[in-house]
Parts: structure tokens; sequence; C-alpha cells
């Protein structure tokens, strides 16, 4: 554990000019986000956490061109935050210290500004109302799927105009081909939270296919079930041993590397939590709800191409910007051709994806909910 003062290692993770002393209200949910070259959704984005509840937005700008920082310093309740340091080295540390300095004790939301918050009751029930049901079970984390949303057609086609809705314009998801299974190796052992990951969906039919060897008709009947969206993840010592051993028999059947496709983006937090990186997970063991929520991802704009080129140009992404590489790849048929297939669904409202399993009412959730309509 770093002994030096939090202060001296804010200065040290964002520079002379990390101010000290931020005004950050004392009660409701607060947003922390990292953001470059944003200025695209960050109006949208902005109307659509207010309008969920959250009471202040801690941004952290790095080193923005596109007049994102000018926008953000405008709004009253964005607490603007400007860094000049490489994304890649510092992502989950600019996280940990603003919560550790600021924010302990104190329910947190990490949502990207592609990225919305969904779960169930929503629209309806605002955020608070989530925390309230999160305080009442003595959960410290809310589990979320990523869930790719795109257009009809193709990417090409596709005018967004600053402000108007995501879903709008981007209404279609993949309601099947997810798998919800441990982390391969180290990496699982080291970040206890959460148990299980969600992978597959969109992104993995589009640009991540490849594994070792073909999937067996065993295979498929571990995936359908042992790690199917809606089987329970393990809640023990043991039971997380047994998962690896399990994974261990499919592993090679699976794409390589496979991109994870879930977070734990509101969590109540405490010094001393460490990020894996991304939001995807955390050091330390914490009790996580049964109920999910889900993070609709709105990467598949009208600035998709750029956005990869820009991705692989600043190299500030993980294994050098792989993942981008990937999209690179098939970005031209994304842009003239769309992402639409045989398992895509229109988005009609938070049931449309408890239908399939990607959000998930737990019991305890529904009692809850009926004594606090």
């Amino acid at each position: 554990m770093n002994a030096q003062p939090v202060d001296d290692q804010l200065i040290e993770a964002f520079g002379s000019e990390m101010p000290l002393g931020l005004n950050i209200p004392a009660d409701g949910v607060v947003a922390v986000i990292l953001a470059y070259n944003e200025l695209l959704r960050f109006p949208y984005f902005l109307e659509y956490y207010r309008a969920l509840g959250i009471s202040h937005f801690l941004v952290v700008d790095n080193n923005s061109s596109d007049g994102s920082p000018e926008f953000l310093a405008s709004q009253p309740d964005v607490q603007l935050i400007r860094t000049e340091k490489e994304y890649r080295d510092y992502k989950s540390i600019w996280r940990q210290l603003l919560c550790d300095r600021y924010l302990t004790d104190r329910w947190v939301i990490f949502p990207d500004v592609d990225e919305l918050f969904v779960y169930p009751g929503w629209p309806e029930k605002k955020i608070d109302n989530i925390v309230q049901y999160l305080n009442a079970g003595n959960y410290a984390a809310m589990f979320c799927p990523m869930v790719d949303m795109y257009p009809a057609g193709p990417l090409r086609d596709l005018t967004y105009r600053p402000g108007q809705s995501f879903l709008e314009v981007c209404p279609w998801f993949d309601a099947s081909g997810y798998r919800y299974n441990p982390l391969k190796g180290s990496h699982g052992k080291r970040y206890k939270t959460p148990a299980r990951h969600v992978f597959g969906g969109t992104r993995e039919r589009l640009f991540h296919q490849n594994s070792k060897r073909t999937k067996t008709a065993f295979d498929r009947l571990l995936l359908t079930t042992v790690f199917s969206l809606r089987s329970k993840e393990p809640n023990s010592a043991l039971g997380r041993k047994l998962d690896q051993l399990i994974l261990k028999l499919v592993k090679n059947a699976l794409p390589s590397p496979a991109a994870i496709q879930s977070k734990i983006p509101l969590i109540k937090w405490q010094r001393g939590y460490t990020f894996s990186g991304g939001v995807h997970g955390i050091a330390q063991q914490i009790p996580v709800a049964p109920v999910w929520g889900a993070l609709l991802h709105f990467k598949y704009l009208d600035d998709f191409q750029r956005k990869v080129a820009e991705a692989l140009r600043r190299r500030q992404h993980t294994d050098n910007a792989g993942h981008y590489r990937e999209y690179d790849a098939q970005s031209s048929a994304v842009m003239e051709v769309g992402l639409l297939g045989d398992t895509s669904r229109l988005f009609q409202g938070v049931h449309s994806l408890q239908d399939c399993g990607l959000v998930r009412e737990s019991h305890d959730f529904q009692i809850f909910s009926s004594k606090n309509i």
C-alpha cells in the first residue's frame, strides 16, 4: 500500500494542476468519468444521468482537443479535472484516488460516456431507489452486463446529433450469444469481485471469433448450462475452484483474447478498493447484489471509424489497443453493411433485457419494490 499522503498521490497522478479541495455535494450518487474527445456524446450523457438522479459529476479529461473541456467547464454540476498523464498508466489510479480522497463510504457510479445505466424499474425508479435497496440488503456493488447497441442499417447512413437520445438512433442489441464464466488464470484469483463475468454478444460475434479449436457438443452443453447467462455464480471458495476446473474443459474452444462484457459500475466506495484496470472487477471480495442492471453501450455511432483510428494512434488501451486492431479489420464492413444479425432484437424497455437474462430482478428486490412504490 502506498504510504504517501493521498493529496501528494493526486498531484503525482494528475499533475501539478490537480485542484485539491473539490466541492462535492454531501448527498446523492456521484459519477466519476474518464473521457477523451467525447463532445459528441456528452450533452445527452449528462442529460440522461441527471434524469436518473446523479447529484454530481467528476470528469477526468485526458487532454481532449474537441472542445469537450470547454463544454464541461460550463456545466454547474460538473467538476472538471484536466490531465496530460498517460491514460494507460493511470486509468485505475485516477478513479481510486479521487474516491479515496473524496468519496469514501459514498455510492459512486463509473460509466463511460458511451454507456447508459438501466435496471429493473427503469426509468420510473431513480438511482436513489436502487441505492436504498442496496443499502437495505447490505450490498456493496451492483453487477451489469455491457450490451452493445446499434442501428438497423450501415453506420455510414447514421447522422447522430449532439443531445439526441442514443436509443433513438441505436435501438438494436444481441439477445443471445453470451456466456457467464470466471476469468482464466491468475487474473481471476487476483480480482475477487465479481466471481464471474459476461462474455460474448455483438463484439464477439463480429470481431473476436478466433479460438484454439472448434466447439464440441460437450462444450456447447457446458456453455448453455453451467455458464449460461441464467446460471448462478459460486458463493464459496470451493465453488470458485470448481468453476475454474470446469472452465479449463472448455476454454480452448472460446475466443482468445475475449473481451469482458460486464462491469461493476455502481459501488459503495471504501478506501483501498483496487480496480482490475477498468471497472470490470476489484481485488477485494465484497457483497454484490443478486439484482443485475445493464450498461447499454453506444460505441457504434457514425464516429466509429474515427474513434478506432484515434485509439490505434494513441495506443492507450489494453494490449496497445489490441481489440481496436480487430475493430479496424472489420470497420469497413460495419460502416457499409451494419451490425444487424440473426440474434438482433429491438430494445423496447428494460424488460427486453430481462427476457433474455441480461438484467435480473431478484426476489428481495421485488419485495423491496412492492414496499417502496
